[in-house]
């Protein structure tokens, strides 16, 4: 019985690679993406990647009025979005942004 595809072809999952925000080269593969590429995690920084995955585009983040650091999504609710400041427990500043309704 011939078989089309290799055994080891398995998209990505042999490349050597580094984490993208440390450099290690120590990481977990925990699954694949839709597209059949390798999901990492890098056991140092705890990371998330994929090889050659482009980064998603954040949309902009309010800053922190106390602090200035970015802030990130805290909760998502009916009608508005929660930020709270990445400093945070030493800063408990947050903010809340109304929805952009699009019609």
């Amino acid at each position: 019985m011939a078989v089309s595809k290799s055994i080891n072809d398995a998209g990505d999952a042999d490349q050597p690679s580094r984490c993208p925000a440390c450099g290690a080269d120590a990481y977990y593969r925990y699954g694949k993406t839709a597209n059949g590429k390798a999901r990492r995690i890098c056991l140092l920084c705890q990371r998330q990647y994929t090889i050659d995955g482009a980064r998603r585009d954040r949309p902009d983040r309010p800053a922190c009025p106390l602090c200035g650091e970015p802030m990130h999504v805290y909760r998502r609710q009916a009608g508005f979005t929660r930020y709270r400041c990445r400093n945070y427990p030493a800063c408990r500043s947050y903010v809340k942004v109304a929805d952009e309704k699009g019609d």
